[in-house]
């Protein structure tokens, strides 16, 4: 059968792509695909950036791979210069990388799968020195995030009155668990207690390899996600649980309560709430695991983990500079 190829460079990005899609799939169906939406549209559209790059060279295919190793490297030259002059953090640089490293992936599979006699496309080595670059010339993070993360999440969560209450706040501030997941579901409708079934032991923190407390909640969507807190936060838990038999309060009463105490702190803000004890949680728990040796994307897809979102775009809201 004639291998059928599309005209555009849209389309062809396109099919490629399309070559590597496993949403839905486990890893262990498939250990290169792309298996998460969120992931599979931001990689895509880096990759169409680089595609609009080319056509404005005169390029008519991608798999004219060598021609596509040059104006990569003329693309991602000019990204950087761009970025340096902005003062832009290196989160949006390792982005684009990650993308066309995929992009590659799904290029070299194309090739394959259709036994095309073409050069396959080789940028391993370009990314590592633009990797490296981005971390000399640009700041790890501008620090700039979403406001709805608290300008001093400790003294709020000191600050918090009730017992029960400062718990949950400690709980979504340390291991980014939602209101639901500490037992203070939204809808009123709903009842989602953390009892002793949550309590999963002292463990290995996956990025530190440092003691934690492991607290398992079912949060959005029903799926069960595993959580880091520190010790004497799971020791905590503990015992309000041997003595309750479990963590629950009433939602408006906790985020009243963390109002209150973001009014005392001079922290408040509307919209912030709750959910502003997540949005720190991601910012911190992403720079910890850049600063443990992660790429841009891994630590993006580690924190997306423990937030329960499992969608890499939706992280990109905490943690984007």
């Amino acid at each position: 059968m004639k291998h059928r190829w599309p005209k555009s460079l849209y389309s062809q990005v396109e099919a490629v792509f399309h070559s590597v899609r496993s949403i839905g799939k486990s890893k262990r169906d498939t250990d290169k695909g792309i298996r998460s939406f969120g992931s599979w549209e931001v990689y895509k559209s880096e990759t169409h950036r680089l595609a609009k790059f080319m056509h404005k060279n005169g390029r008519t295919s991608i798999l004219d791979t060598l021609s596509v190793l040059d104006d990569m490297a003329e693309y991602l030259e000019e990204r950087l210069a761009h970025y340096v002059e902005k003062k832009r953090s290196r989160q949006t640089m390792e982005t684009i990388l990650s993308a066309l490293g995929k992009f590659e992936h799904a290029i070299n599979h194309y090739i394959d799968i259709h036994s095309l006699d073409i050069p396959r496309l080789e940028t391993e080595k370009l990314r590592m020195e633009f990797y490296a670059r981005s971390r000399k010339l640009l700041r790890k993070s501008s620090k700039i995030f979403d406001n709805r993360a608290y300008p001093d999440p400790i003294r709020l969560i000191a600050a918090i009155s009730d017992g029960t209450f400062q718990l949950q706040a400690s709980l979504q501030y340390e291991g980014g668990l939602r209101t639901e997941g500490v037992g203070a579901p939204s809808n009123r409708r709903l009842k989602n207690p953390l009892t002793t079934n949550g309590l999963r032991g002292i463990g290995t923190d996956p990025v530190t390899a440092s003691p934690v407390g492991v607290v398992a909640s079912v949060e959005k969507g029903g799926k069960e996600t595993e959580h880091y807190v520190s010790v004497p936060t799971y020791w905590r838990l503990e015992e309000h649980i041997s003595r309750h038999g479990k963590l629950e309060s009433e939602y408006f009463a906790y985020v009243e309560a963390i109002n209150t105490a973001a009014k005392v702190t001079s922290q408040y803000a509307p919209g912030r709430g709750s959910h502003g004890l997540k949005h720190n949680f991601a910012q911190e728990r992403y720079l910890e695991c850049i600063a443990h040796g992660m790429s841009h994307e891994q630590a993006l897809q580690q924190t997306s983990l423990e937030t329960s979102h499992f969608r890499l775009r939706e992280t990109l809201t905490y943690t984007r500079g």
